[in-house]
């Protein structure tokens, strides 16, 4: 195990990679950044793979006491030399609402830190850490205790519930070491996106935090990065002697701005168990292929590994508007495609969505429309192993597949103020009750388990409709630190052939508004 380890820092610290001068943001607030630069027609800026990776340490000068000045303009400790900075601050969550059926009183209590900096010009770190206790809507509760361990959904599993209360913690941290003007190495535990796009179909942060390996690659109008991830199976039963179950992911992703309009990604990534054979455990190096086409890596291991191929583009009509989508293949049959048998091993995903910047004219009106669907069966595997999921949660859509989601998002700040409303319709082909069977919807059951090889239709199993809504409006106390105040209100229905459920709420809160939290499924 320790040679793997030596020959695989000897790959990184030999391979050239990229780090572009940005933030560290992987927060939905990026699209406010986007719209003011990295979306103009001659900014020659890759945004399809998060988080983008530079801090801002340019120290503001401000005016005041210190309380006022570091609760609305400043952080809360900047030291800034020239060779070495380091910014610390802390991070608070703390909301409050209720249930209008059950008169549930739902709340969030977070207390944590974050800790970025940078030693000379070359190497920069990042830390933060949460605690947390919850009490959630009924039905996050309810997706939550119905697995065999509670994982919260993107933040890890609870230690403990007593009255519906989860108690749960989720750390983060990285260093990053830029070799020279096209090169970056990156390792760490966190979280990445690929996409223009509120989902990602290709990889997503919506499940909780794993160990990677990032090297990215820029030259021109390219940038080539490599990933590898080490993900936790919870299917199995750990004990004093053994902890869950690993599988291991390699996933590589060649971006190019074809033109000051178009930008095209194509990507590909494997999926395979700790222990693919008694003789065999851990990260096989044949996957440490650092040039795209890990397929035939794959056939040439007689393995049968879950790979994924595709791409995903993003097309500016103008320098207010864009188009985006993305295309994803898991296992396909020419033949019975044109047939239309509905065979099962047809597997895809596709996505396409539009955003428009400052629309009407407004300052900081932000329009979003966006399409996801999945075929069944897409991301699973017949080695539950193997599926496309890490910690019980997809690495793509949060529905796994069998899915046509359509969402609609508007966006709008003036001055330190924001406003937020989604509409977001689901059509899904659930589990039916009491039947063992895989109707394509969920990855944590092996697609052995389907109840047909043709015939296979989308929403196929329970037919379920899901109606979301989410407005808020907040009240932005220290743009630095995104410290705001915030209040809304949620309605959602589920409707299937087992009845309905509706649930609604109301909530207020004040929070460190850095992290994305996908609560809407």
């Amino acid at each position: 195990m320790m040679n793997r380890l030596f020959f695989l820092l000897f790959f990184l610290t030999c391979s050239v990679s990229y780090s572009q001068e940005f933030r560290h943001i992987l927060s939905r607030n990026f699209h406010l950044i986007e719209a003011e630069d990295h979306h103009k027609l001659n900014h020659n800026s890759h945004t399809s793979f998060l988080p983008l990776l530079e801090k801002d340490y340019n120290k503001d000068t401000s005016y005041g006491s210190w309380f006022h000045r570091k609760l609305t303009k400043e952080y809360f400790l900047q030291i800034d030399r020239n060779d070495y900075a380091l910014i610390v601050n802390p991070v608070i969550n703390l909301e409050i609402g209720k249930e209008r059926d059950n008169n549930n009183l739902i709340w969030t209590n977070t207390r944590g830190i974050i800790a970025d900096g940078r030693l000379g010009s070359r190497f920069k770190f990042y830390s933060s850490f949460l605690e947390n206790q919850s009490v959630f809507p009924r039905y996050i509760t309810n997706s939550i205790v119905e697995k065999s361990a509670w994982v919260i959904p993107g933040q890890g599993e609870s230690r403990w519930s007593a009255d519906s209360v989860f108690d749960y913690s989720i750390a983060s941290g990285h260093f990053n070491y830029r070799f020279s003007k096209f090169s970056m190495f990156e390792f760490g535990t966190g979280k990445h996106f690929i996409g223009d796009g509120y989902r990602s179909l290709i990889l997503s942060d919506v499940a909780f935090n794993y160990p990677y390996l990032r090297v990215q690659t820029n030259a021109g109008m390219f940038q080539y990065t490599n990933l590898y991830m080490e993900h936790m199976n919870l299917f199995s039963n750990p004990s004093q002697s053994y902890t869950y179950d690993k599988k291991y992911m390699s996933l590589h992703h060649l971006s190019a701005n074809i033109t000051d309009r178009l930008n095209i990604g194509i990507f590909e990534s494997v999926v395979w168990e700790n222990s693919r054979t008694p003789e065999f455990s851990g990260f096989d190096i044949s996957y440490l292929n650092p040039i795209i086409f890990l397929r035939p890596v794959e056939y040439s291991l007689n393995s049968s590994d879950n790979v994924l191929i595709g791409m995903n583009l993003k097309f500016k009509i103008n320098n207010s508007s864009h188009i985006y989508g993305q295309f994803v293949l898991d296992e396909y049959s020419f033949p019975d495609l044109q047939n239309g048998d509905g065979w099962w091993g047809n597997k895809y995903a596709y996505q396409f969505g539009c955003k428009w910047y400052h629309a009407f004219r407004i300052q900081n009106l932000i329009f979003q429309f966006e399409n996801n669907v999945a075929t069944p069966y897409t991301y699973s595997h017949s080695n539950v192993n193997q599926s496309y999921s890490h910690y019980f949660q997809s690495l793509a859509h949060p529905l796994g597949s069998n899915f046509n989601e359509t969402l609609f998002l508007i966006d709008y700040k003036f001055h330190q103020f924001k406003a937020h409303l989604q509409f977001t319709n689901i059509k899904f082909g659930d589990k039916i009750r009491n039947d063992p069977h895989n109707y394509g919807n969920d990855i944590f059951v092996s697609s052995d388990e389907r109840p047909s090889d043709y015939g296979v239709e989308m929403y196929q199993g329970n037919y379920s409709v899901l109606d979301y809504i989410k407005t808020h409006i907040s009240y932005t106390i220290n743009p630095k630190t995104n410290l705001i105040l915030q209040t809304g209100m949620v309605y959602r229905l589920l409707e299937n052939d087992s009845g309905s459920e509706e649930t609604s709420f109301i909530f207020f809160g004040v929070k460190s508004d850095l992290f994305n939290r996908y609560y809407d499924y």
